[in-house]
């Protein structure tokens, strides 16, 4: 009769042992997911930043190509090339903060998948 209590034990750790891992999954998944918003604002901002960016590079073009290079156009032109290099900055630490790699819990994973590895 003791090998049966013991095996039921066992089946009760293991059931509460997956179950703790699995709350844990869900913290480190919510914990991950909290970052998107971020994560699409700089995109949306880093992208609408390009837009006018380049909107700016074609008006200081145009101006140059007009004047011949007066110092307005230059300023222009220096503007929109600092606004290209934020917005291009932006827009990568958006989309590499978004890549699924970095939203996947890993450790959370690991644990379930090796806890399970060994029945």
């Amino acid at each position: 009769m003791r090998p049966a209590l013991e095996l039921r034990d066992l089946l009760d750790q293991v059931r509460e042992l997956v179950r703790v891992e699995l709350s844990l999954f869900r913290a480190e998944l919510g914990e991950r997911t909290r970052e998107i918003p971020a994560s699409l604002m700089a995109v949306v901002v880093g992208g609408v930043l390009l837009c006018v960016s380049l909107g700016l590079v074609l008006v200081a073009a145009s101006l140059s190509l007009l004047r011949f290079g007066l110092p307005l156009d230059l300023a222009f032109l220096i503007v929109a090339v600092v606004a290209i290099v934020i917005s291009l900055i932006l827009l990568r630490l958006g989309v590499s903060a978004l890549k699924p790699s970095r939203l996947v819990p890993a450790k959370s994973i690991s644990q379930i998948s090796s806890l399970l590895g060994g029945f």
